[in-house]
């Protein structure tokens, strides 16, 4: 069941680095509807990375 779909437009960015060259790559989530989806404040995730994706479990789902 779905329960958001949700677009982000230029959610990936650089986190900061300060100054140094070469920032990492970082994707910020935040709304309302992470709790509404099933991610609480302070509950452990998983984050499986695949080419040209990446999953965000919580153990709930697991």
């Amino acid at each position: 069941m779905t329960l958001a779909v949700v677009i982000l437009s230029n959610a990936l960015g650089y986190a900061p680095h300060n100054g140094k060259p070469n920032p990492p790559s970082a994707i910020n989530l935040k709304g309302r509807w992470l709790e509404v989806s099933g991610f609480i404040t302070g509950m452990p995730i998983t984050v499986t990375v695949e080419r040209g994706r990446i999953v965000i479990e919580t153990e709930i789902n697991l």
